[in-house]
């Protein structure tokens, strides 16, 4: 029998993102700032990618700005690959978690449509949803396109 969780032991604010899931907070890896501006890679001269864990599909989060991609490739302690174009600019503070969650429901800070992944893969929108509500589905990822809620917070 399915049940809805009332009270929550972690909790994340969520990056709206069309490429990448709500990451798996529970599994951090390293943080720091870039030191050098690619369009598809983070280059942190200062970073120990390589033996500090890192592996593919984990996902990267530049907190400057609040964007979000993938890791696709290593290419040495002080270079990743990345899916998207999220670090062209010198100087982006960034932080790096695990990949998949279990799923995560959400809470509405500001009212709005809210369009997401349920971890059965089904891709939905959610019209009206109101300030202040709890949204008792089990998220993968919330969509930047279609999406006009914000202010929405991840709670496991």
């Amino acid at each position: 029998m399915a049940y809805q969780k009332l009270q929550a032991g972690r909790a994340w604010s969520v990056n709206t993102s069309d490429n990448t899931d709500i990451p798996d907070i529970g599994t951090a890896g390293p943080t720091g700032t870039t030191t050098s501006g690619s369009a598809t890679q983070l280059i942190d001269s200062n970073a120990t990618f390589l033996t500090s864990g890192v592996v593919l599909g984990m996902i990267v989060v530049n907190t400057t700005d609040g964007t979000q991609t993938t890791v696709i490739g290593i290419e040495n302690d002080t270079t990743l690959t990345v899916a998207n174009n999220i670090f062209a600019v010198t100087a982006k503070a960034y932080v790096i978690y695990g990949g998949e969650q279990e799923g995560a429901v959400l809470y509405i800070g500001t009212a709005g449509d809210l369009k997401v992944e349920t971890v059965a893969g089904d891709e939905v929108t959610f019209v009206g949803i109101n300030t202040g509500a709890f949204f008792p589905v089990h998220v993968r990822k919330v969509f930047a396109t279609g999406t006009s809620a914000s202010n929405i917070i991840a709670l496991w």
